[in-house]
C-alpha cells in the first residue's frame, strides 16, 4: 500500500495544474470551484470578529474556539486605523488589546485561516469608519481617491500594519490565506485613469510592498456595481478573488413574519461578473446593527432565529457558494469612542455569539451546515446542474437547487420552500439522479421555514449513500465509518446504500420505527424511519454506525478536530454529544480528553475509535462507561446550582465634574481656538474655527469657554454637530441658558437661545458650552465623511435688534493630552473631555477620600450640570466558571440625561434614558475582575434644570457555565493601569 501517498500527490499536482494562482505564490490558488490551499481545496466558513471591539487579548481565544467549535475553519478580520494611530506617524501594535501577533497566534492555536481586512477604509459601522481620527480635520485629503494627500496618509498605516500581517501568511506559516484591499468601493467608471482605479492600484502596489503575497480581494456593496474583478471590464484595480456582499432577509424586531425572502440571483451574478473564480461573500447576514432609539438586539427575535441559517445560510452554498463570512459573528462592545454615531454602545449585533460571548441557537444551527460543508468535499467543486419552482419534486410549492460534483457522480439537492417566508407544513416527493439511475424519495416534509440537504452517491469511508433524505451533519471514519444525519422531529428520513449486501442492523436509544424498506429495484437496500425526539444509533452490517438526532440534540452535538489544520477531513475529528460546549479535543492513549462548557448537568457521549476506553473532561477523569455500539458515555456536572452572590453597588463618593461652569474657573492652560481657516472642506459658520478635530482633540465630549465684553448681548445662536443622539448644554457667567437633548435621528442641531436672567458685566462675561459626541462619520455621511467636523460649527452673539456681536476669546478642552496618548493601553478612543475624565477620575487607583458621600440613584444632580460617582466593589468568582457580568441602568420616565459608565478606567456604556435603547452593558473579564476589587465610576450629565438621578444602578449575572477556559489566567492588572496625575489638563 505504499504507493498510495504517491498516487494521490500525484493526483494533487495534477489538479493543481488547472488552478490559478497570483503569481506571487502558489500556497493558496483558485478556480471556479473553490480555494484550494496547499492543493486541497476547501469551503471557507468564515465568520467576522473585530478584536478591537473585545480588547481584552485572552479572550481571542476563547471568540475563537468558540468558532472552531461550531464548524467555522476562518476568521475575518477588520484592522481599525483608527484604534492603533492616535497622532500622525505614530502606531501601537504592542499594548495588549492591540498586539496583533497575539491575535493571528490566538487564531492559528485555535485551528482558523485569517482573511486580513486592513482597509485602509472599513465601515463597520466604527469611529470614522476606521480612518485614523487625526485626519479629521481635513489632512486626510480626498478620501478614498487617488489624492495625493490622502495617499501619503493612508500610505503609512499600510506600511505599518501590512509587515505584520504579512509576517502572519500562510507563506510563512502563518493562518492568513487572504487579504482585502479597500472596502466596498463601488467602481464608477471603467477608466484606466479614474481616479477610483488609481487608488486601488496604489493600494495593490503598497500590500505588495509591504510584503503581502497571499491572493487579494474585495467586497461589493451589494448588488449595486461590477467593480474589481478580472472577468468585467477589467481595466485595472482589480484583485485576485471578487467578493459581493449580501444581507438579505428583511427582517423586522417587531414582526417575526416580516421578511425571509432569500435572494436566488447569486449564481447569476457571479457567472457573469466573476465565472472564472469561486464565489466569495465577504459579508453575509450575520444579524443586523440598531441605531440609537431603536430597538435592542434581544428584541430582533427574527435575526436571533435558527431558521434563518437553516433557510439563508443553506441556500448561498446550493448557489455553489465556497466562500462565505458572515457579518458579524461576535460583535462585541463599541466601548469608548469607538461607535460610528449611527450605533449605540453594544455592537451585539444579534450575531451567532452574544455580546456577552453566549452562544445562540443561531449558531448552533449553522454549526450543522458547517460541519456538512467540512467533509463533504464533493461539494468543493460542483456545477449548477439545475434549479428552479418544482425542479425534481412533486409539487411548485417547492424550489431545489441541484448541484453535480465535477469528480464524482455525487449529487446535492437542497429543498426549499418556493416561498421562504412561509411557515406551513409541505409534503412532497423527490425524484433524484443517482448513479443506478433515477429514485423517487417520497415522504420530505418541509415544516415551517426550513431548508433540507438532500445527498445521492455521497462517500461515506469506504461506504456510499446511494441517497440520504435525512440531512447530513457530519460523517467521521474512525476504525469504521461513523455517520450522523438529523432531522425534525417527527420527520420522515430514508437512505440507501450503494452497497447490494444484504444489510442487517441493531437500532438503540430513542425508538424511531427503523426499518428496511420495500424497493422496486434489487440494486440498494434502504432504510426508512421516523425521526425521534432525542437520539437513536443504528448499527449497520456494513460496519455503517449511524447516529439520528432530532434538531434540539443535533445542536448538542460536536466534532472537535484532533489536528490544528482548518481544513479537516473526517478521519482528523471524534465525535461529542451533551455539552454546551466543546472547545478541544484530544487522544492519548487509552483516554480522549474533551475541554469545553457546560451549563446544566447532562451525560456526555464521545465517539472516538474501539481503542478508547476512558473519558476526561477538563483535566479530570469521568467514571466512563461503553456503549452496545463502541462510544463511551460519562455524566458531567452543569453550573445549576452554583450560586453567584453580586455585591450592591453602595459606597459612592461624590464630586462636581462641571466646575467649568463657573466663571471664576482657571483655564489658563487650555487651548486657544483662534483659528481663522481650516484645511475641512466643510466652512465654519462663524469665525474663530471652533471644529475639534482642528486643535487636536478628536473623542468624546468637548468643553468650550467663550469670553465676551459687550452688555448688549441678548442671545446666542448657536450650531453644534456632534453626531446622532449627541446632545449640549450652555451656561453664561454660571446660569444655565439652554440645551439640546439629542435625538437619535439628528446629526446637528441649531438654537438661539435668550440671556434671560442673566446679568453681564462690561467685560468677562463666560459662556461655557459642553457638547457631547456619539462619534465621527463613515463616508457614506455627507458632505465629507470622518472630516465631518464635531463640536460648535458656528456661535454668533446677538444683541436685542439682532446685531452681530463679537467673541472676544475662545478657548476648547477635550480629552486630557490630546492626541498625545497618555494613556496607550486604553488608547485614544477611550475617554472625552469632561473634567473627570480629565483627570482620570475613572482610573483605579484615584484617591475620592476628600470627596462627598452621594449616590447617583439617591441624590443624583441637581439642576442642569455634571456629577461624577465612584465606588469599589470585590468580586469572587470561582475560577472554573465563566459568568457573564454586566450593569443596568434605569431612569424615570422623562429623564434627560448622558450617562457615561467606567469600570476599571475603560469607559462601557453611554446611557441615555431620554434616547435608549440600551439599559444593560456586559463587561468582559479582564476589564472586570472576577476575582478581586473593581473601581465603577458613572458620570451623570443632567440636562435640564430639572435634574437627574438613576433609579437603577446594579450589576447583573446574564448566565453560568462551568468552564474549561482559564478565564482566571487572565491579566487584568495589565490591562488597567493606574491613574497619574493629570492636574496638569485641568
Amino acid at each position: 500500500m505504499r504507493f498510495l501517498p504517491f498516487l494521490f500527490g500525484t493526483l494533487a499536482v495534477l489538479l493543481r495544474v488547472f488552478a490559478t494562482d497570483n503569481g506571487l505564490q502558489t500556497v493558496v490558488e483558485w478556480d471556479n470551484g473553490s480555494l484550494q490551499v496547499n492543493g486541497e481545496r476547501v469551503i471557507v466558513m468564515s465568520g467576522e470578529f473585530h478584536y478591537a471591539r473585545l480588547p481584552v487579548p485572552e479572550l481571542w481565544l476563547d471568540i475563537f474556539q468558540k468558532f472552531r467549535a461550531n464548524g467555522m475553519n476562518t476568521v475575518s478580520i477588520y484592522f481599525f486605523w483608527s484604534y492603533h494611530s492616535a497622532s500622525k506617524g505614530v502606531y501601537d501594535f504592542t499594548t495588549p488589546g492591540k498586539d496583533l501577533q497575539r491575535l493571528f497566534d490566538a487564531a492559528k492555536e485555535a485551528g482558523l485561516y485569517v482573511i486580513a481586512r486592513p482597509g485602509p477604509y472599513m465601515n463597520a459601522e466604527t469611529n470614522g469608519g476606521g480612518f485614523a481620527l487625526w485626519t479629521s480635520d481635513g489632512s486626510g485629503g480626498n478620501y478614498r481617491t487617488s489624492d495625493e494627500t490622502y495617499r501619503k496618509a493612508w500610505s503609512e498605516w499600510i506600511a505599518e500594519v501590512g509587515p505584520i500581517i504579512a509576517k502572519n501568511q500562510i507563506t510563512n506559516g502563518g493562518p492568513v490565506i487572504l487579504t482585502q484591499v479597500e472596502n466596498e468601493l463601488i467602481q464608477s467608471k471603467y477608466d484606466p485613469n479614474d481616479t477610483l482605479v488609481i487608488y486601488m492600484e496604489q493600494i495593490k502596489k503598497a500590500f505588495k510592498d509591504a510584503g503581502l503575497i497571499v491572493p487579494t480581494t474585495h467586497n461589493e456593496k451589494g448588488f449595486r456595481g461590477k467593480s474589481w474583478s478580472t472577468d468585467y471590464n477589467n481595466v485595472g484595480g482589480a484583485v485576485d478573488i471578487y467578493g459581493l456582499d449580501s444581507y438579505a432577509g428583511g427582517l423586522s424586531c417587531t414582526n417575526p413574519n416580516t421578511g425571509g425572502n432569500v435572494i436566488r440571483t447569486y449564481y447569476q451574478w457571479f457567472q457573469e461578473v466573476s465565472p472564472t473564480q469561486p464565489a466569495y461573500v465577504p459579508e453575509f447576514r450575520g444579524g443586523w446593527f440598531q441605531a440609537w432609539g431603536e430597538h435592542f438586539f434581544d428584541e430582533c427575535q427574527s435575526d436571533l432565529s435558527p431558521e434563518y441559517p437553516d433557510v439563508f445560510y443553506k441556500d448561498v452554498i446550493a448557489q455553489r457558494i465556497t466562500l462565505l463570512n458572515l457579518y458579524m459573528t461576535y460583535g462585541g462592545t463599541n466601548w469608548g469612542h469607538l461607535a460610528a454615531p449611527v450605533v449605540y454602545t453594544s455592537y451585539d449585533y444579534d450575531a451567532s455569539i452574544r455580546e456577552t460571548r453566549e452562544v445562540r441557537d443561531k449558531y448552533k444551527q449553522y454549526k450543522l451546515i458547517s460541519l456538512f460543508t467540512r467533509v463533504s468535499k464533493g461539494l468543493h467543486n460542483t456545477v449548477m446542474e439545475s434549479n428552479g419552482t418544482g425542479n425534481a419534486v412533486s409539487t411548485t410549492d417547492v424550489f431545489t437547487w441541484v448541484l453535480k460534483s465535477k469528480g464524482s457522480d455525487g449529487r446535492f439537492y437542497l429543498t426549499e420552500k418556493n416561498d421562504t417566508r412561509s411557515r406551513t407544513v409541505t409534503d412532497f416527493s423527490l425524484t433524484v439522479d443517482t448513479s443506478v439511475g433515477p429514485v423517487t424519495i417520497p415522504s420530505l416534509q418541509l415544516n415551517g421555514r426550513q431548508a433540507r440537504w438532500v445527498v445521492t452517491d455521497y462517500a461515506v469511508g469506504n461506504e456510499t449513500f446511494l441517497y440520504s433524505s435525512a440531512e447530513v451533519l457530519t460523517y467521521g471514519t474512525f476504525d469504521h465509518p461513523v455517520v450522523v444525519l438529523y432531522l425534525k422531529a417527527g420527520q420522515t428520513g430514508e437512505f440507501a446504500f450503494k452497497s447490494q449486501n444484504n444489510i442487517t442492523f441493531k437500532a438503540y436509544g430513542a425508538d424511531s420505527g427503523f426499518a428496511t424498506t420495500p424497493s422496486n429495484s434489487s440494486s440498494f437496500v434502504s432504510f426508512k424511519y421516523k425521526q425521534a425526539k432525542g437520539a437513536t444509533v443504528v448499527q449497520l452490517s456494513n460496519g455503517v454506525l449511524a447516529y439520528l438526532l432530532d434538531v434540539p440534540t443535533a445542536w448538542t452535538f460536536f466534532a472537535p478536530p484532533t489536528t490544528t489544520d482548518p481544513n479537516v477531513t473526517p478521519d482528523h475529528h471524534i465525535f461529542v454529544i451533551g455539552p454546551y460546549l466543546v472547545r478541544t479535543a484530544s487522544v492519548s492513549g487509552d483516554t480522549v480528553s474533551v475541554i469545553g462548557d457546560n451549563a446544566n448537568a447532562t451525560t456526555i457521549e464521545v465517539y472516538a475509535g474501539k481503542n478508547i476506553a476512558k473519558i476526561s473532561w477538563n483535566g479530570k477523569d469521568l467514571t466512563t462507561s461503553k456503549t452496545p455500539y463502541g462510544s463511551l458515555t460519562a455524566e458531567i456536572t452543569g453550573a445549576q446550582d452554583r450560586k453567584i452572590e453580586l455585591p450592591e453597588l453602595t459606597g459612592f463618593k461624590a464630586a462636581d465634574s462641571a466646575p467649568e461652569i463657573s466663571p471664576s474657573y482657571d483655564d489658563s492652560n487650555w487651548v486657544v481656538a483662534n483659528k481663522n481657516t481650516t484645511l475641512n472642506k466643510v466652512k465654519p459658520l462663524t469665525l474663530p474655527v471652533l471644529y475639534s478635530s482642528d486643535y487636536k482633540f478628536y473623542a468624546g465630549a468637548k468643553v468650550y469657554r467663550g469670553y465676551f465684553s459687550d452688555k448688549s448681548a441678548a442671545s446666542l445662536n448657536i450650531t453644534v454637530q456632534g453626531g446622532a443622539a449627541a446632545g449640549w448644554n450652555a451656561w453664561l457667567n454660571g446660569q444655565s441658558i439652554g440645551y439640546n437633548p439629542g435625538n437619535g435621528t439628528l446629526w446637528v442641531t441649531n438654537a438661539v437661545v435668550p440671556f434671560k436672567n442673566v446679568t453681564l458685566k462690561d467685560e468677562g462675561n463666560v459662556l461655557t458650552v459642553v457638547t457631547d459626541y456619539t462619534g465621527h462619520d463613515q463616508t457614506s455621511y455627507g458632505p465629507s465623511g470622518a472630516q465631518n467636523p464635531r463640536g460648535i460649527l458656528g456661535a454668533q452673539l446677538l444683541s436685542a435688534n439682532n446685531t452681530k456681536l463679537n467673541f472676544d476669546l475662545w478657548k476648547i478642552q477635550g480629552n486630557a493630552g490630546g492626541e498625545k496618548n497618555i494613556d496607550p493601553v486604553r488608547g485614544p478612543l477611550n475617554e472625552g473631555g469632561l473634567y473627570g475624565e480629565r483627570l482620570g477620575w475613572h482610573l483605579p487607583g484615584f484617591d475620592t477620600e476628600s470627596w462627598e458621600i452621594a449616590s447617583p440613584t439617591e441624590d443624583g444632580v441637581q439642576g442642569a450640570g455634571i456629577k461624577w460617582f465612584t465606588t469599589k466593589f470585590d468580586l469572587n468568582v470561582d475560577k472554573d466558571l465563566d459568568v457573564p457580568i454586566g450593569v443596568e441602568f434605569g431612569a424615570a420616565v422623562g429623564t434627560v440625561a448622558r450617562v457615561q459608565l467606567y469600570v476599571n478606567g475603560y469607559q462601557y456604556g453611554k446611557y441615555f434614558p431620554h434616547i435608549g435603547p440600551q439599559t444593560r452593558f456586559p463587561i468582559p473579564p479582564g476589564i472586570l475582575n472576577l476575582q478581586g476589587s473593581n473601581t465603577l465610576s458613572v458620570s451623570v450629565w443632567a440636562q435640564t434644570d430639572a435634574g437627574a438621578k438613576l433609579s437603577t444602578l446594579r450589576l447583573v449575572s446574564y448566565a453560568i457555565y462551568e468552564s474549561g477556559f482559564d478565564f482566571a489566567g487572565i491579566d487584568g492588572e495589565q490591562l488597567q493601569p493606574s491613574w497619574k496625575d493629570r492636574f496638569q489638563y485641568a
